[in-house]
């Protein structure tokens, strides 16, 4: 079974909005759609995406933007709390080491598919990150928007002027890599195995420049409580998410999802089957599961929660809704307590 990365939509940062401030809502929705990652996703602050689809959206924003520094210029306008609740956890560890061994630890809950490490070595100190999927549409960007950011981090406990010894990279040397070196203040070494930033090891006993007060202080046991849902483990998981974000357009055609998931139609059935499932079946639960939160939770018509859910009118989505329950919508609504104004007659 084919293992897929995701990762948290919080990554986007401020990407959406500097979309819309050169172009209005007609540059995000051209970006979006030809990287095949649903518009809604845009105007949202929690859910996952595909890593692959990720690093595809930056690859394009730059492009569309005429940036080649976009990734750098992204990660400038993110601290690293924007990434999600598992950095501000990381972050207000009172050293440095234990910082970032509280980030390598809790990655999970932000990515799958990704490592950090810490490796100590004569001397020095190499915190890595590295994405284990191979990604075929270009990287530069996404790793550019996460080692600003990772950098930033260290300055909480190094001084916001230090500067390491040495950045790595895991993409080929640009045109502007003169650039990049000046953003980061020191020598990059590109084409590695991982994204990396090179220190001396020293200072990983170095405590925060100002400590975290007690009201602050965002502990482990916060971050499971709020961090829940964690990023999907395993293609069937991915394919529900993806298809949950994708009924927000209405969208349903197995096509898309695959698309998203970097995978073929052929692929992704094959991998469906070795669950004993096919997409049609995986739709039909994600579909049942939205279609009881809202007929339970909301004041929405059934003819609105139909076509929310891409039924073309009512009779298919009472069809449908006979096959779960054995009844029609409007009786399961009313036997669960609650009854919508105007209730369409089906």
């Amino acid at each position: 079974m084919e293992q897929k990365s995701f990762t948290s939509i919080e990554g986007f940062g401020h990407l959406p909005q500097l979309l819309e401030s050169s172009g209005g809502t007609r540059r995000i929705e051209r970006v979006f759609v030809s990287a095949g990652v649903p518009l809604s996703l845009a105007f949202q602050t929690q859910g996952w995406i595909p890593l692959s689809a990720m690093m595809s959206l930056l690859e394009r924003t730059a492009r569309e933007l005429g940036d080649d520094l976009f990734g750098l210029h992204l990660g400038e306008t993110m601290q690293p709390a924007d990434f999600g609740l598992w950095a501000s956890y990381a972050q207000s560890a009172a050293d440095l080491k234990t910082a970032i061994e509280r980030g390598i630890r809790t990655l999970p809950f932000h990515q799958s598919g990704a490592n950090m490490d810490l490796e100590i070595f004569d001397g020095k100190a190499r915190w890595l990150y590295k994405i284990l999927e191979p990604i075929s549409c270009g990287r530069r960007h996404h790793s550019d928007h996460a080692l600003l950011p990772m950098l930033t981090f260290m300055r909480r406990y190094l001084g916001p002027r230090w500067v390491p010894r040495r950045v790595e990279v895991g993409y080929d040397r640009p045109l502007h890599w003169r650039q990049l070196e000046e953003r980061f203040g020191a020598p990059v070494v590109f084409a590695c195995a991982a994204d990396a930033i090179v220190f001396d090891s020293h200072l990983l006993e170095r405590r925060a420049t100002r400590k975290v007060q007690a009201a602050d202080r965002f502990t482990y046991s916060d971050l499971r409580r709020v961090a829940s849902r964690k990023p999907p483990r395993n293609l069937v998981d991915g394919t529900r998410e993806i298809i949950r974000t994708r009924l927000k357009e209405p969208l349903t055609d197995i096509e898309g999802v695959a698309r998203l998931l970097n995978v073929s139609r052929r692929t992704l059935q094959r991998e469906l089957d070795e669950y004993g499932l096919n997409y049609r079946q995986v739709l039909e639960q994600v579909r049942t599961e939205r279609a009881f939160d809202l007929l339970i939770e909301s004041q929405d018509s059934i003819t609105d929660i139909a076509l929310s859910l891409g039924y073309g009118d009512v009779p298919s989505f009472t069809r449908a809704f006979r096959r779960w329950k054995g009844s029609p919508p409007s009786d399961f609504r009313r036997a669960s307590g609650h009854v919508a104004a105007q209730e369409p007659i089906e």
